[in-house]
């Protein structure tokens, strides 16, 4: 499993529950009415089980967030993963 403390700039992590890029982080792909987020229409993205990010940073918690969080980058795009989804969303 992944997580903060293990994964490292230039590691590769792997979708394993299906998710989203919204804005600048990596939420829920759910239309469940309590989700925060609404769900994306734009499938470039919307990140399939079994999808490659590259690690590219790490930043601690209440520098950019309120808690510490890897940047991706996929397809071009760079977002962030909390530490607290990292479990959750990759391995």
């Amino acid at each position: 499993m992944a997580s903060i403390r293990t994964t490292n700039i230039g590691d590769t992590l792997t979708i394993k529950k299906i998710a989203q890029c919204y804005t600048k982080i990596l939420t829920n792909y759910s239309n469940h009415p309590y989700c925060r987020y609404p769900m994306t229409t734009n499938p470039d993205y919307i990140l399939h089980v079994g999808t490659q990010l590259k690690v590219i940073d790490k930043g601690r918690a209440q520098t950019k967030w309120n808690e510490s969080y890897v940047t991706v980058i996929h397809k071009g795009k760079q977002f962030d993963i909390f530490s607290s989804d990292l479990r959750r969303f990759c391995k």
